[in-house]
Order: C-alpha cells, then structure tokens, then sequence
C-alpha cells in the first residue's frame, strides 16, 4: 500500500493512517462496496466505492494547497516526539483506527505548548475529551448532511444561508455531546425527501456539527471526504450541487475551513509562506478545443497582445470533426510563440463506450495524437462528456504511468457518467455521445462546473490493494461563458449578496472558448465570443490575476508541491530545497513579519514587491536555499515592481563587496523596468548579457500631488531607498526580448564612483536628446 509520504514543511501536518485505510477497505469488502474491473495493467482491479474510498486526506492537503500552507503528509504508525515537536496544527482526516501508541503522543503534543492546533474531520478513535466532547455515537444517516451555523460562529445570519450540504448521502457521521465549556459553533441537519432544490428538503437535526475549544476543531461529518469524492467525480452530487451557489458551492466549504482554521489562533500560519503564483490573487487559464474550423480570432488576439493559452486539437487520424490539413494549420499557428501550447483535445465520444477513456486506449490515443500532430504532448482536454468511473481514473494511471511527458489534463468538469458499469436507459444523452444509456449527466442549467472547487488537484487510485494520488494534475472549468458568469466564477464569494470581507485565496478559474464561435453571429447579439474572451482577460488583470496556459500552469503547481519550505527562527529564517530533478523558478516568499533587507549568505536578494514578497533565486536540482529576513538598513538598487505577462524576475542580487546588481530576467518583446533605491546624483553602468554596457543617470517621476505638495521628500540620513508618496527615483530601462518568444536576460548594474561618474555624467549630459530611458 502506498500513501504518497512526503515533507512539504515543518509547520503543519495531515496524518494519514494506514490502519483506517485497511479497515475502510475490509468494511467495503463486507458490505459489497467493490467494483472489480479488467484493468488496463492487464490484470482484474477492485476499486474502493462510496465512503470507504478514504479520499479526505486528499481534499485536506487539496485545502491547505489552496491556502498556500506547506506542509508534510505523516503516515500514524510513524509518528514520534521528535517530529511532532515541530508541528503548529495537525490535520486529521477520517482516521477512525489511529494506532494507540500516535493517539497518546497526539495527547502529549497537545498538551506540551498551548500554541499547538488539532483539526479532525468525520470518524474518529482519538478520546472524545481530547476533542471537547463527552461522548460520541457513530450514526449512518438515509441523505446528505450539512451545517446550519449558530449565533456566536462567524456565518450566522445574513449574507449566509440557511444551510450547507457538507456531507454525502449515508455517509456515516458522528453524534456528539460537547462539554462543558466547548464552542458549538453549527448544528448538523439531514437532508431527505425532495431534494430539488433547499427549501423543499426534508430537514433533521442530528445533533452538534462542528465544535471548537481553545486548541482543537472537530467537524462530525466527513466533509473532506466529500469534496475528495466530488472532485474525482466518485460521487454523484447532481442532486444538491444547485442549492446555493452553483458555480462555487464546493470553494464555499473550504473558504469556511479555512476561517475556523484562522480563529483557532493560527494566524501566524499565513505570516511566512510560499507562494505558489507569487503576487498574482489567483489564475485564469485558458483552454481553447479545437475541431478543425481555420478561426484564429482569439490566437490573434492572444498573441498581439501576449496572452498565453494552449489549444486543445483534436487528433485527424481518430476524431472526426478535424482534417489532417486543418490540424496541420492548427499545429503551425499554435507553435510560433512559447506562450501558446498546442495540446491534444482527446476525444471521448468515439465507441461504445468511447474507446479512448478506458484500459490502454487513453495511452494509445495520445500516443498516436502526438504522432499524427507531430508534437510534444503535456497536456490534454477531454473532448465531449464522455466518462466512466472507476476505468478512466485506471487509463489515466497508466497513461502517466507510461507517458512522462504528460503532467496533466482537463477531465473532472462535467459527466456524461457511467459509473461502476451501470447504465440507466432512463438517462439518455445525445449530441456528441449519441443518444447512449448513462448512469448520470451534469445538470448545465447554470454552470458545467461540477465541484465547485477551483484549485487543480491530483486524482487518487483507491483500490482494495494501495492508495495513491496519480503524478498528473486535473481541475474543473467553465465553457463560452459569457460576461456575468465570467464575473461571477471570479467574484468566488460564499455568500447571497456582495462579496464578503475575505476571501479564499488562490482561485484557478480556467475557461474554455470555441475558436469556431469567435465571431459567430448567432451569438452575444451578433458579436460572437471574442468580446467574452476580451472581458475574461480584461477583468484578471484588473483584480491581479496570473494568465498562464495549461502547461505552464500544470508544471508550477509541481513545482509549488516539490519544494520544501521550512521555518526557523519564528519565521525570520526560511529554508527552501528542491528535491527534484529539474529546475525550479520564478517561487516568492510571502513574508509579514516585518523586515529592513533579505539576504541569500552574503548577497542581498533585492526583488522585494509590497514590502513582502521575495523572490527565490531559481533552485538547480537537489539545491537549497537560506534566507534570512533582517532589520539591517541597506542602500542597494531594488526591484520594487511585481512580475508581469512580459517580464519575470527570475533573480534580483546585489553583492555588497562587488558593488553589483544582477537580475536574470524572463522577457518576450520590448519591457520596461524601473531600478529603484538608486542615488538620485549617481552614475551607473548597465549591462545586458555581453552587450557593451550603457551609462545611465537615474530619472525622477513625480505625481501631480506630489508635484503640489510642501512635503519635504529627503531628510538627513534618509535612505535612498526610502518611498516618498507620489516620487519614484529610478533607472529606466527597456529589456529587448525575443519577438515570440520568453529568453532569459542577464542585467548587471553597477555604480560608478570618483573621476568615472564626473566623465560618465558629462558624456551623458552632453548625448542627451530628451530621452529619459535606453534602449537594452
């Protein structure tokens, strides 16, 4: 059995516990929850069904991604005094079986330091004192379950509802009697009857649902193991997904985990931590399908204006809505610039079931894609709805398995489901998968977003014989949606009315547009989707968003999960290490803690935005890094700028016994870039790669409010670095890049000093001609 074991960071920890997984795995074979099925390792398979699948440890660690918590994935039996030592909070996930030598160092780790955090979630063996209960009592309710907050938690009353489902039907959950002093903070209600919509359901109170005390949380139903059986599409949440807020309904669940999380004093948690798209607030990724019609409206539009998107061509030699001669064009439009990607649209329509979604077919139909589109595969996007749980899960394992290139597809969105083999000829669907009996289809009445989790994930083989997260990432999407559900997939609030006062971090909103209806007539009053695609760009980068495609997304989530981030000195010292075997780059540090300067050994690091974010230098394989966050005062050069759509800083230094700053830059076309924290009398010299150097002065921008103030903007002793409202000192200057494509640039500064500056500024008063800025 395999659980995927691995350090992330010293701060936080999910356990995972090989015993409630084996007991989880006989109580499924004792009441026939197995689905055996010939598998595409060419040997019989027995997948895990409903709620023995165990697949809350997944959703916790999904969460604490979505959080940008680091942290390490603990087998039970392996615990010791040692390792708990450094944990802050412990996350416990559906473990009902912990051995009893980990329930009394759980204890133990408690009871040592009053800042230490225990979160536990569905069943449960540890002592129900440790919990604040007096008692508990397993119970298996007929419907779904869900939370009604009470006065008192931070979600009761207005903007909220009335009510969330939080809990899938007949899952087993605990009734609970809390002590004396313990917080109730939401009753657990069951949901039966007509389930249509919330206010038809019949509704039964089964006790408390969440109770908190001062160091622990407990939630009596298994909430992870919903959101890690939506995600994989294990369970079928047609019924209730509708209820409140259908395109987020999932991301709800976690934006209030991760508020108790909060209130249980781990604010500090959020203080220092890695961050996975650095400054950005979250993503917008797009994925194009293409069927064949020459349309390169959004292409065009993408690359003039250096968008990134992959698009998704089916295969000539298998679909059949493509010609050989359109996918060619396709492959040739898609491959001129490294920020379009052109991936496979695998298509899973085609047979009976659809042949490419089950055993081998998925490694052979992208086998054979790669082939006949002559290129490098390494993403994918399921053409049609075409699904089959558990075999698709199987063919994507050994799809990865087989294909190393391949890091990731587009598959849990919307189901045209057979499930466990079972067809219901009262479930029909036409169109692409033609009139063909299936177990469920996706209810489309408002959104495809099926889980409502917008985060990518890793799916997990559950079978009778190993647990374990495939290597490949998946996530969920939106299709030709147009502006107001553009507005309301990012707008990612939980609540009736406006957005509330905080929000869950790290939205991966990805859509998907037809290039065929970029300008189709019949749609968006004559205009065609271009207009919707403009505004889904137009708005990201209004509220921050990061715009990467597919790939490029895929591969910073594994990058984000291979690094381990560990903390010293109450976070004034952070240790990252790439473990991997490739390169990892363009990672931030989010610091909160308040420092003066940044230091890798000797050197400065000097890419520093907001006052928090730090760039990490990239990380080789095998490599790490120190940094120390400290009040000593410096003078160097900074970057002060976030990275954009045309520019990253991959690395900002400055070597104080050289007198140098080095930047390597990512760059594509002409960029600007302004390098603060220089003396507004200076001289410096600019150097571009091998480039003969330039000499520049520094330039001074001013707002017209700082223009009309009286505000003095230097005292004596004032740093240079020092930011005076609406006055900016800086070099200017531009990065020539490749027209199409991202290079690295290698920028080194250095300050002039004595007779050099006197002659460097009088040649440069002398060449001016009312440039403020060079070209480099």
């Amino acid at each position: 059995m395999q659980y995927g074991s691995r350090p992330g960071g010293q701060q936080i920890a999910v356990l995972v516990c090989e015993a409630s997984r084996n007991a989880c795995v006989a109580e499924a074979i004792e009441a026939g929850e197995t689905y055996t099925f010939d598998s595409a390792w060419d040997s019989s398979r027995t997948w895990i069904k409903g709620e023995f699948a165990w697949l809350a440890p997944n959703a916790a660690t999904l969460f604490l991604a979505r959080c940008n918590l680091k942290h390490d994935i603990v087998e039970a039996r392996r615990l010791d005094d040692e390792l708990l030592a450094g944990y802050r909070l412990i996350v416990v996930p559906g473990a009902a079986h912990l051995p009893e030598t980990a329930i009394v160092r759980l204890e133990k780790w408690l009871d040592g330091d009053g800042r230490r955090r225990l979160v536990v979630t569905g069943k449960s063996n540890l002592p129900p004192a440790l919990l604040g209960l007096s008692a508990t009592t397993v119970v298996t309710p007929q419907g779904f379950t869900g939370w009604r907050w009470l006065e008192g938690s931070p979600f009761h009353g207005a903007p909220w509802e009335e009510a969330y489902v939080t809990g899938y039907a007949g899952h087993r959950v605990q009734q609970v009697t809390p002590l004396p002093g313990s917080r109730v903070l939401a009753d657990m209600l069951e949901f039966t009857g007509d389930l249509s919509r919330a206010d038809t359901a019949t509704v039964r109170a089964l006790g408390p649902a969440i109770v908190a005390t001062g160091q622990t949380l407990y939630v009596a139903n298994p909430v992870f193991e919903l959101i890690g059986g939506m995600m994989q599409a294990h369970l079928n949440v047609e019924a209730v997904r509708h209820w409140s807020n259908p395109t987020h309904w999932g991301d709800v669940i976690l934006f209030f985990l991760r508020r108790l999380v909060l209130d249980l004093g781990l604010v500090s948690l959020w203080q220092t931590r890695l961050r996975s798209f650095g400054t950005y607030a979250g993503v917008l990724s797009f994925r194009h399908d293409v069927h064949g019609m020459r349309d390169y409206t959004f292409l065009d539009y993408q690359v003039q204006n250096l968008i990134p998107a992959s698009y998704d061509i089916e295969d000539p030699g298998f679909s059949t809505n493509i010609t050989e001669d359109m996918a060619r064009d396709w492959v040739d439009r898609t491959s001129r610039n490294s920020f379009i990607e052109p991936a496979l649209h695998n298509d899973s329509s085609i047979g009976d079931p659809p042949s490419a979604i089950f055993g081998k077919g998925f490694l052979t139909h992208v086998e054979n894609a790669g082939r006949s589109l002559g290129i490098r595969i390494c993403t994918c996007g399921r053409h049609a709805g075409g699904h089959m749980h558990p075999e698709t899960i199987d063919a994507m394992d050994y799809l990865y398995a087989k294909s190393p290139d391949l890091i990731g597809a587009c598959t849990f969105s919307y189901y045209h489901m057979v499930e466990y083999g079972v067809r219901n000829p009262e479930v029909m669907v036409g169109g692409v998968i033609g009139g063909k009996p299936l177990t469920y289809v996706t209810d489309v009445r408002r959104t495809i977003a099926t889980q409502g989790v917008w985060f990518p994930f890793h799916p997990v083989v559950t079978t009778d014989k190993e647990w374990r997260p495939l290597r490949g990432w998946d996530r969920t999407h939106e299709y030709d949606a147009a502006y107001e559900l553009v507005e309301t997939i990012y707008a990612a609030h939980g609540s009736r009315g406006g957005l509330v006062e905080d929000q869950l971090e790290n939205g991966v909103y990805s859509f998907q547009y037809h290039p065929e209806l970029a300008r189709d007539p019949s749609i968006n009053d004559g205009k065609g989707t271009l207009d919707y695609v403009r505004y889904a760009i137009n708005l990201a980068e209004r509220l921050n968003f990061w715009i990467p495609n597919q790939r490029e997304l895929y591969q910073r989530m594994a990058d984000y999960e291979e690094l381990v981030f560990l903390l010293r000195d109450d976070g004034m010292t952070v240790e990252v290490r790439n473990p991997s075997e490739r390169r990892i780059e363009a990672m931030m540090v989010e610091q909160r803690l308040p420092f003066a300067s940044v230091w890798l050994d000797e050197t400065e690091l000097v890419h520093v935005v907001d006052n928090a974010f730090v760039t990490i230098p990239p990380l080789a394989s095998g490599q790490s890094v120190i940094l120390r966050f400290g009040n000593r005062a410096s003078d160097a050069p900074i970057l002060r700028k976030p990275s954009n759509k045309g520019l990253v800083v991959l690395d900002a230094r400055h070597d104080h016994a050289a007198g140098e700053t080095t930047l390597l830059l990512s760059v594509c076309r002409s960029q600007p870039l302004a390098v603060e924290g220089v003396d507004p009398t200076g001289v410096y010299q600019v150097q571009v790669g091998s480039e003969p150097p330039v000499e520049m002065m520094p330039r001074t921008a001013r707002t017209i409010a700082a223009l009309l103030s009286k505000q003095s903007e230097a005292a004596s002793g004032t740093s240079r670095r020092a930011q005076f409202p609406g006055v900016t000192r800086f070099l200017d200057l531009i990065i020539e890049g490749d027209p199409d494509h991202f290079v690295e640039r290698v920028v080194r500064i250095r300050a002039l000093t004595g007779t050099a500056a006197h002659e460097a500024r009088a040649r440069i008063l002398l060449a001016r001609s009312g440039k403020t800025g060079r070209v480099l």
